[in-house]
Parts: structure tokens; sequence; C-alpha cells
């Protein structure tokens, strides 16, 4: 058997444990990047399927669900699997039940499809890097596009998504002009009312839209700490950032700029075990922009940390979360409902236990036909915006991001206290890991109120939670980019009344 197979079903596993597909490709260095890149893609498109013909047709030659699954894509795809060995030969003995399984499947899959209303196709957005400096940048993007300004967001800018391609052949995207960005992330630096001259600081900051749209708000004068406890992150952001603004100089490991501290940024020297450094410095030409990133646990930092900066005017918290405002959650929905975690199948029994048979894990063509279909209220709620119920294969990982996303807001608000406005925000759908944990953060913090995070659009009027009005919300179907949730806190004196809500300031 071809061993990129063996590869792709390593990499399916991966991707079951919370991966991204781009993230496990790029792990390590691979010439067949692009076939596994294929191969990996479309056993995620027909996954449901593909578990479904592995359940009747494979389950008790090939106890690897990974690598069975991965060898039906293959089948379907090809109609011939490369190398030997039993377990392909055992494939081809049910060649023709197997396609003729999946075609019906995959037939029964479009008419569904096709009998639901078609959806709104998300817009694509960009913004043009130091704009007034690149004024021609516009001008030739609109040549060969069909651009459009954002309507609610200034300086952003929205193509069809199937013009994505056309943008980053232009000269201008290749030559580090434009930025494509989600218009999500510029929503929640919006609500900072982030004015040239602030000092923001930027928590969980990797991959860094936010901390690109801050700078461009910033105007070339302010102050920016980012935070970013992953070292392969951190690296992306440090490049990101100097993509940003060709009058950024370098890279310093001290905040004087020394020459003898400058750090040349290649991903070797910075990832070196070695390296003990963990905060570096962003050194702007005319010395009235600075950028400061830890490469810490935020959780490591304390009040100290931040003294020096006498005064924050706005934090960002947007912690690790469920991603299911991401187009790429039905996949991961899916991943989760056919590689349950290790010791529970579907009705909750431990394995050993009745129904599992010699300690193996049940297969999954012993699942109710009605549980293979418990993505469809979830998509049926976004598609109409109202807010979905954990799916029951989540709802132990939500919990526990819930309990996570209250400690790290809890120690911003405790850590920096030298700052008044924090904008806390997921790329979640869930009540768990929204409101739920603003609800918590404001009953923990009896000097926090609640503003509105954004124009009266996207405040959410339909939550069951009182703090939802406040609360901006965004829906594909109905906002044409990817959802989110933000909200915006303000510390107040003793003197002020309201403890829950107070009217927003300079929105």
């Amino acid at each position: 058997m071809s061993f990129i197979y063996r590869r792709a079903a390593q990499m399916l596993s991966r991707c079951a444990k919370g991966g991204g597909i781009k993230e496990v490709l790029h792990e390590k260095e691979d010439p067949s990047i692009k076939k596994l890149y294929f191969i990996l893609h479309k056993a995620l498109e027909d996954l449901d399927i593909l578990n479904q013909v592995y359940a009747e047709h494979l389950s008790k030659c090939c106890k690897n669900k990974f690598l069975g699954i991965i060898l039906l894509c293959v089948l379907v795809q090809r109609s011939k699997i490369d190398g030997g060995g039993k377990l392909k030969r055992e494939i081809l003995k049910r060649q023709k039940e197997i396609l003729h399984l999946y075609n019906c499947l995959k037939e029964k899959k479009q008419s569904n499809t096709q009998n639901q209303k078609k959806k709104k196709q998300l817009a694509k957005y960009f913004i043009i890097y130091d704009q007034d400096r690149n004024s021609d940048a516009l001008n030739e993007l609109k040549k060969v596009l069909p651009v459009e300004e954002d309507e609610d967001v200034e300086g952003l800018y929205k193509i069809g998504s199937d013009q994505l391609s056309t943008l980053i052949a232009t000269p201008t995207y290749q030559k580090h002009h434009v930025r494509i960005i989600d218009k999500t992330s510029c929503l929640v630096v919006q609500a900072g009312n982030i004015k040239q001259g602030m000092v923001i600081v930027d928590v969980c900051s990797a991959p860094g839209s936010k901390a690109i749209f801050a700078l461009k708000l910033l105007k070339e004068k302010g102050y920016l700490v980012c935070i970013e406890k992953d070292k392969k992150r951190c690296f992306t952001l440090l490049q990101e950032i100097m993509k940003q603004n060709k009058e950024f100089d370098g890279i310093y490991l001290d905040e004087e700029f020394s020459e003898e501290n400058k750090l040349a940024l290649t991903e070797k020297i910075f990832l070196a075990k070695d390296r003990g450094t963990n905060i570096y410095y962003i050194k702007h030409r005319r010395s009235d922009m600075i950028v400061k990133i830890f490469n810490v646990d935020f959780f490591e930092l304390s009040i100290d940390h931040f003294a020096s900066l006498g005064k924050v005017d706005v934090v960002f918290v947007d912690p690790s979360c469920s991603s299911s405002g991401m187009p790429d959650f039905a996949h991961k929905e899916s991943m989760r409902r056919v590689f349950l975690p290790e010791g529970e199948d579907w009705k909750g029994k431990r394995y050993g236990e009745e129904g599992a048979k010699d300690g193996l894990s049940p297969q999954v063509g012993d699942i109710p036909p009605e549980e293979e279909t418990s993505t469809h209220d979830f998509h049926d709620d976004v598609a109409e915006g109202r807010i979905p119920k954990v799916p029951p294969s989540f709802q132990e990982k939500v919990d526990k991001l819930s309990q996570f996303q209250k400690k790290i807001l809890n120690h911003a608000l405790d850590t920096l206290r030298i700052a008044d406005t924090f904008v806390y925000s997921t790329c979640s759908f869930f009540e768990e890991e929204n409101e739920q944990v603003v609800e918590s953060v404001l009953k923990s913090n009896p000097g926090i109120c609640l503003e509105k995070a954004g124009k009266e659009k996207f405040l959410f009027s339909r939550g069951r939670s009182v703090v939802s009005s406040q609360c901006v919300r965004t829906f594909p179907e109905l906002h044409a980019c990817r959802g989110i949730f933000v909200s915006k806190f303000r510390r107040h004196s003793s003197s002020e009344a309201p403890p829950f809500f107070t009217e927003p300031l300079n929105d």
C-alpha cells in the first residue's frame, strides 16, 4: 500500500483532534503536500458518507478507521488504490458494492442540498497597508476587480469569494500592499473605538488580524502590546506585523533598540530551542509607534509587566474557542461524530461495557439513523440568525472552553487594572462561550459595566440573556461574513450608578 495513504490517515487523525487542515499539512515538509491536501479535502468533504460506507463494508477488516476512510476516499475519487497488501485486496473485492453505496448516499445528499434554500455567499475582505502612501493601490485593483468599500468598516474593501485568486495574482498583492482580513476581526477592533496615540493590549494575538487593523487605526502613533503563548504562532505574528508598514525598522530584543540586539527574523533562529528570549520590540523609524510582543503564557504576566505603560486605553481578549462561527466547523463537527473521544461510545458507555465487543470501539453503523442528522438543527439555526445549541459531541469541549474563557477574562481584568476598556470576543455561536461568560464576569467584577459593542444592526436583540442586546453577533447568511461575538466592558467608578449597563462612550 502506498505510504501516502498512511500519511494522510495520520493527518486525518490530527484534524480529528482539533488541528486545522492547513496547520496539519505544514507541520512537516512533505513533497507530496498537494496530493495530501486533495485526499484530506475530499475525505472531509464526504466524511459522513465515507463513514457510512466504512461501517457497512470495512469495519470488520480494517480497525484503523482513519486509514479505512482515506482508502475509501481514494477509491471513489480515482477508482483505484496504489500499492498492494491484504487490505487493498479486501477493498477491491467489495469495489462494486462500495461504489454503489457511495453513489446512492452522495446522490441523496446532493438532493437534500438542492432542496435547501441557496446560502448567501461569504464575501472576501481586504485592507490596503499604509493607504496614504499607497494611494494608487486601490485604483490599480479596481482595474481588474469589482472592488466595493464595506458599508460598516472604514478602510475595509470587499470582493466576491470567486475573485480571491485574481486578487492574489495582482502585483499590488504580491508586493505586500494588501492584506486579506475577515470583516469580523475588524468589527472586534472597531468596538475598541481606537484613536491615534492610544495604548493597546492584544491578548491571544496571533495570527495578527486584530493587531494589524489596530495598527492601521493608530496611524503610526501609539503603543501596541501583543501577547502570544505559542512560539510558531508568535513567529507568524511578527512576520505579519513587519509586512504591515514599510516604516518598521526591525525587531529588537530591548526597548532601547540597540543594534547589537537586532534580530534577523528567520524561522530557524526564532524557533531555536536554546533561545531564552520571550519579549520582542518592533521599532518604527519615527519613534512615535512601538510594538511590544510577549511570547509567553498570559497567565504568567502580572501587574508589574504593564506598570511602565502608565495607562492602557483598550484591551482585546480573544481566547481559544470552539470556532463554531468558522466555515470549517461543519468538518470539525462531522469529525467529532465520526471519531469519538477515546473511551466513550455514542450512547455514553465506556468501551468494554455491554454493547462494545472485545473492548473495541463500536462501529458507526450501530448509530440510529436520526442521530446522523444532528447537524441539521445547528445549520438551520445559524442560517436563520438564531443562537444554536451545542451539538452533543461538542458539549464537553465547549464547557471546558467556557471555564477557560472566564478565567482568562478575569485575569485580564485583574492584571490590567490600569485599563478602562476591555473587548471580549470569540468566533463561536454558542451561549456558553459568549453570554454566559459575560454574565459570569460581570457578577465577579462589580466595578465593571457593559457597553454596546457595535452598531445597532449587529446588536443581538433575540437572545435569552439579559446581556445579548449589548453584544455584537454576526451570522454568515445575514451579514456575509463569519460568525463572531463581541462584548465591551468598561470600568466605572463607585459613584456611577449602573452595575451592568451603560450607554456607549463616543461610539
